[in-house]
């Protein structure tokens, strides 16, 4: 079983080195805060040329910002007084936004988010929706939480305005990106540690506050005529309602005419989804932070979080993804195809042209720090359960929403199911820690045991015993064979056989492991 997890691994990251320079690419192009150009020579980034800005950029009216930004304040200040606009940067491309910061005379500074889709012939009516509730989420988050969330002054959905492209004006916040503190190689650690340490505490304390805000229904947000919040019901504890319908419904939507080995993929995720625990009758969604990646945080030196952004298509989600689960950032490791963590990275010696990686047991170490920050804040006798199950949940859903980080995703959950299996299936029983037979029933279960066991020692993944060459995951390998396991030949022998009952029942069992009680 060391050998079969082993190659599995090593599959996944030769799988990570043929798509994640073009994903990571992609992340760079949009989040790396230099104006460097690429070199001339990279290939790859000749052939890639994407500019999704560049309607919007020859759209929206600069000439105007400065008057247009001026006359919103006066408006909102007691006096009328009018202060004027001594500077506007030029426009800086965040993910799926234009923004410009804006600084008056008096030494305020705002700032100006344009949508990349911003111009008549994209913005449609459920973009317009949405800008408004994004807009809307975070007055409503500012008015009745102590979430730090920039103030919004203004918006328009619209594209009708002097601006020419629809809009939210807020506060600028004069911090950190966490990136940068997070990864700071140049402090000590402890300092470092502590300044993890706190920021942490402050999401914990920040997103627990989403959790008075349930519903009965998965969804985006939604605003009646008046601004106000609608369908928010009164909270029913229920930490497994509607995932397993989310899977499904996702899972549902991947096409009939897929090959072998997608069909293999897609029955594993069903079976990793039918095994997930089952919900009461009662459901209640809750409101999660839509984007909770590192990129999102601004922080005092500290670490101390100073505004959490990007509460675009803010929505209620199922408890088990929702507002407990951990910061995306400290799940990297549970997604191969894009996790490029290496030793090098310890010592500072990285590409600059990728993001910094924590190790993984850097990374599971700071999952510990961040359970016990919700712990510490909720009931006493609280283990954030839900914090802890969440990276699991997080990736199944991941996983279902057919991408191509699906096969990854999918290969880190079953390699860290037969870990569990390895962990307490004996050498002389496959079943001996997975199953509790009565006293009278354990001579006839050794029997048929190890009946099952000569079935499937073939490495069929049926249940009849048909061999299939290289198909099947042989859970009981001798620990000095080194043969490479094709996730890929699994998945194919998988649609075309199945499982038999005996290696099901380990792997269902290997996988109710995974869950945190």
């Amino acid at each position: 079983m060391g050998n079969l997890s082993q190659s599995l691994s090593e599959h996944l990251q030769g799988i990570a080195g043929e798509i994640v320079s073009f994903s990571l690419s992609i992340v760079n192009c949009v989040m790396r805060r230099g104006t460097e150009d690429s070199d001339e020579d990279d290939d790859e980034s000749d052939s890639i040329d994407i500019d999704p800005f560049e309607a919007v950029l020859e759209r929206v009216k600069v000439k105007h910002i400065g008057k247009y930004v001026a006359a919103i304040r006066a408006k909102k200040h007691p006096s009328g007084k009018k202060i004027p606009v001594v500077e506007f940067g030029t426009s800086v491309p965040v993910c799926e936004y234009l923004c410009y910061r804006v600084k008056f005379a008096d030494g305020v500074s705002w700032m100006l988010k344009v949508p990349a889709i911003g111009t008549p012939d994209q913005f449609d009516e459920d973009d317009a929706e949405a800008l408004r509730s994004e807009a809307l989420t975070m007055m409503m988050l500012r008015r009745e939480t102590t979430i730090p969330i920039p103030e919004v002054f203004s918006y328009n959905n619209t594209c009708k305005n002097k601006l020419k492209v629809p809009f939210i004006l807020m506060e600028f916040i004069d911090a950190r990106p966490l990136d940068e503190v997070w990864h700071d190689r140049e402090s000590p650690k402890e300092v470092v540690q502590a300044r993890r340490t706190r920021c942490l505490q402050d999401i914990a304390a920040a997103y627990l506050q989403l959790g008075k805000y349930t519903f009965n229904e998965s969804g985006p947000l939604k605003f009646d005529d008046q601004d106000c919040l609608t369908d928010v019901v009164p909270v029913k504890n229920d930490p497994f309602s509607g995932f397993r319908e989310a899977c499904t419904s996702l899972l549902d939507r991947w096409g009939q005419e897929e090959s072998e080995s997608q069909k293999g993929l897609l029955k594993l995720l069903r079976m990793f989804v039918d095994w997930t625990p089952r919900s009461s009758e009662g459901k209640s969604f809750v409101l999660r932070h839509p984007n909770p990646n590192i990129f999102n945080f601004l922080v005092a030196e500290d670490g101390s979080v100073r505004a959490i952004l990007d509460w675009h298509h803010a929505r209620a989600n199922p408890p088990s993804i929702g507002n407990e689960q951990y910061p995306l950032w400290l799940m990297r490791d549970w997604d191969p195809t894009v996790y490029m963590w290496n030793e090098d990275m310890e010592q500072g010696d990285h590409d600059e042209d990728y993001m910094l990686e924590d190790s993984p047991d850097t990374l599971e170490f700071y999952r510990n720090v961040y359970a016990q920050c919700i712990a510490n804040l909720r009931p006493e006798g609280d283990n954030a359960k839900l914090t802890r199950n969440s990276v699991l949940f997080q990736h199944l859903m991941m996983a279902a929403r057919k991408s191509p980080f699906s096969l990854g995703q999918t290969g880190k959950i079953l390699g860290e199911v037969m870990k569990r299996v390895e962990k307490h299936v004996d050498d002389n029983s496959c079943l001996a820690s997975f199953d509790s037979p009565s006293d009278n029933e354990k001579d006839s279960e050794k029997d048929s045991s190890s009946k099952e066991d000569a079935a499937c020692d073939d490495n069929s993944p049926d249940e009849t015993g048909d061999h299939v060459e290289d198909g099947g995951i042989d859970a009981d390998r001798n620990e000095d064979e080194d043969e490479y396991f094709d996730i890929s030949e699994f998945l194919e022998a998988l649609d075309r056989d199945g499982l038999c009952e005996h290696r099901q029942r380990r792997f269902k069992a290997g996988f109710e492991a995974l869950f945190i009680s």
